[in-house]
């Protein structure tokens, strides 16, 4: 766009992006003057965006000018920290790593990548795990298998494999169930983005009925035309119980039904005992609602399931992730219009009619617990369990992981067990952490290396290629220069390559020479649909001609069970439906006959921050300094406790503070408590940095035998009055 100028001030230049602060990537136009961007606003002409940012996109002022942003490599001697030149860094760090693989191998450097590092589509877990297998280490971990493994697990019991049947086709849906999510808060990746309130009361005014599933009434439950306010940890028996509804009255959609799903009976039998009174006394939802839930879902003519992550981390996860898939199955919402379909995207290639299985190699699993490897929910690679990296570090001998990269992640507040995760990271023979911030993990950190802002380094919208609402491809050349001493995130790991002389190779890129950020992405994506250089062509981006998502052509063809069907009875899940139907109803917090708890606690995401990004800048801060422990006034008024008031919630593992919140969202044995605050090193009260509710999460109580994931959702917990000096850490 043409600059602007404002009187006698300096020109102001506007260009077009998107948004990076996560995983949306709406549009944006970006106000530049003397190199510093002035202004954040939503682009208009983003055919998928269409102007929307929330107010976090708009923060990006802050983040990319604040005055505790990494300016250049720090080291840690000590307790103190010196900044140092990047060839130095790189040198020192390269050093160390070639020394830990000589005496240890390969397999004892890891590398994490968080949500930062997804939000780079030049430096994310696609190049990362090129970066590993050259070095020779299948050491790979994300963010993803923290909080929903159980998408992979259930999805490949479910259809063998990966099939591209991940996005929500809400445009054309007659009724939508989510549970467990709050798109609106969350914006999940497989429900079309962005601006998910205009877009779900869109669909309400076009006639589309919504279901919500939450313990909590969330800001997409108030839409609904249904709110089923589960008790924490019982969805599966809900879910079960909807299941039972639709196969006792014939309401599934028998020919779809006939074609593509087996073990329906078996599945059927394995429900009989769910009735309608046995789940509403355990789940606390009214009979009448369950019924009326099932009947309106099954009965749509077009519609889909769909589950987040207050269901992939709570109790039962990959049971009750499944049903949600099975219940699309019974019902034919998969790979139809208005159903869960797939949108082949810019970056991605299209699937054909004769596209066949994509079937999973032997999985790698961990040392600890013998946990299996996931396929990667981003692309085609591998990762490690995610809930194993503490104890892989923690437990000697051969595999022990010694040194660990963390790519624009923050394990130390969000990995199980706030103790196990600290010692974790002390024990560390090298932590290296690239970020744009010291963040709570760094501050373990031998070495931090500052990165580029989203606005000064080029990129693709990677991350949503394969999520817009539409075939949809977005490039961005960087807007403003960096700092001379930070670096990209793919430049540390090529410049390691280098230093280390590892055989990695991207298309015909070697370390000889390091390429520039657009050579490197014209080889990652050197065979896109769309190609790159049509892509920069447009500056708001590029549309295709099908507005929608594409539906045929993967079911069967995709499923790769070798009678191409969805396995409704799968027996993992028959044989976790006897183990649910078999535990006792109990009335209060816990699982178990005697276990003396009062309340279940939800972890949720707060709209003001994400993930653990986003509490030190001013203009959100402002909105919420920490996060509050919500609960019914009942509930507070039993207890004798005021709006305001610092409570202690303690279990058996440990205890934390937290400033208490009325909410009548809650029910009375719910609190809910959001995750990715209070670090532990950080010196200020709860009232200026939130609490770490990772305080109360064990990673060896009740953790899932497959995913190996604690249970970090409908936690057993008692509320107390604090008394005397708040647990700060």
């Amino acid at each position: 766009m043409p600059p602007i100028c404002d009187g006698e001030t300096a020109m102001i230049e506007t260009h077009k992006s998107f948004c990076r602060f996560c995983h949306v990537f709406c549009g944006v136009e970006v106000d530049v003057e003397d190199g510093h961007v002035v202004q954040v606003r939503g682009d208009r002409e983003n055919a998928v965006s269409r102007g929307y940012t929330c107010p976090k996109g708009r923060a990006e002022v802050e983040r990319i000018h604040h005055p505790d942003r990494l300016l250049a490599p720090e080291r840690r001697d000590g307790g103190r920290w010196s900044r140092i030149s990047a060839p130095q860094a790189l040198d020192e760090v390269a050093e160390r790593l070639g020394d830990i693989v000589a005496r240890h191998g390969p397999d004892s450097v890891a590398v994490y990548t968080g949500c930062g590092g997804h939000r780079t589509s030049a430096g994310g877990p696609w190049f990362v795990r090129r970066w590993l297998d050259a070095l020779g280490s299948s050491r790979m971990y994300t963010s993803f298998t923290i909080d929903s493994p159980s998408l992979s697990v259930a999805g490949n019991r479910f259809f063998g494999g990966p099939v591209p049947v991940n996005l929500l086709d809400i445009e054309r849906a007659e009724c939508v169930l989510f549970v467990g999510t709050n798109p609106i808060a969350s914006h999940q990746l497989n429900m079309p983005q962005s601006s998910p309130t205009a877009r779900i009361n869109d669909a309400r005014k076009r006639g589309m009925k919504l279901i919500v599933i939450d313990p909590r009434r969330t800001d997409v439950a108030r839409l609904a035309d249904l709110h089923l306010q589960v008790k924490p940890g019982e969805d599966a028996t809900l879910l079960a119980a909807m299941v039972k509804v639709i196969l006792d009255r014939g309401l599934q959609d028998h020919d779809y039904v006939a074609q593509y799903v087996s073990g329906v009976d078996a599945l059927h039998a394995a429900v009989r005992d769910f009735d309608l009174e046995y789940a509403s006394r355990r789940t606390g939802v009214p009979k009448e609602q369950i019924e009326a839930a099932a009947e309106m879902f099954a009965t749509a003519r077009t519609g889909a399931a769909n589950s987040g992550t207050g269901l992939h981390m709570a109790i039962h996860h990959n049971l009750a992730t499944q049903l949600v898939m099975t219940l699309n199955g019974l019902c034919g919402r998969y790979d139809r219009p208005g159903g869960m379909n797939r949108n082949e995207g810019a970056l991605g290639r299209t699937i054909g009619p004769d596209a066949s299985p994509m079937r999973l190699p032997p999985l790698p699993k961990s040392r600890v617990r013998g946990i299996s490897a996931y396929p990667g929910l981003f692309g085609a690679y591998l990762e490690m369990p995610t809930s194993t990296l503490a104890d892989e570090i923690l437990t000697p001998g051969e595999g022990q992981i010694r040194a660990l990269i963390v790519n624009g992640g923050n394990p130390a507040l969000v990995l199980a067990e706030e103790a196990s995760a600290q010692k974790a990271l002390e024990d560390l023979e090298l932590l290296v952490v690239l970020d744009l911030f010291r963040s709570a993990t760094a501050e373990y950190a031998d070495y931090v290396f500052g990165v580029r802002h989203p606005f000064e380094r080029a990129d693709v919208a990677k991350l949503m290629d394969a999520n817009y609402p539409f075939p949809f491809g977005h490039y961005t050349p960087a807007l403003v220069d960096g700092p001379p001493e930070t670096l990209e995130e793919w430049e540390v790991f090529w410049e390691l390559a280098g230093r280390l002389g590892i055989p990695l190779r991207v298309g015909n890129l070697t370390p000889e020479h390091r390429p520039t950020s657009d050579e490197l992405l014209d080889a990652m994506y050197r065979h896109a649909r769309l190609p790159l250089a049509e892509m920069r062509k447009h500056e708001s981006g590029v549309a295709f001609e099908e507005r929608h998502t594409a539906a045929g052509g993967v079911i069967p063809n995709m499923i790769a069970h070798e009678d191409q069907r969805m396995a409704a009875g799968h027996p993992d899940v028959i044989a976790e439906l006897r183990v649910v139907r078999g535990e006792p109803v109990i009335s209060g917090g816990g699982y178990a006959p005697g276990e003396d708890f009062g309340f279940r606690m939800i972890t949720y995401r707060m709209k003001e921050v994400y993930c653990t990004q986003g509490h030190n800048l001013p203009s959100l801060a402002r909105k919420r300094s920490f996060n509050p422990v919500l609960m019914n006034p009942a509930s507070m008024r039993e207890l004798g406790i005021e709006n305001g008031d610092t409570v202690r919630v303690e279990n058996d593992h440990g205890e934390v503070d937290g400033i208490v919140e009325a909410s009548d969202d809650i029910g009375p044995g719910t609190i809910a408590f959001a995750f990715g605050w209070g670090d532990p090193k950080d010196p200020r009260p709860i009232r200026e940095k939130g609490s770490n509710v990772q305080r109360l999460i064990p990673d060896d109580w009740r953790y899932d035998a497959v995913t190996g994931l604690a249970l970090q959702s409908a936690i057993p917990v008692n509320v107390r009055p604090a008394a005397g000096e708040e647990i700060a850490r």
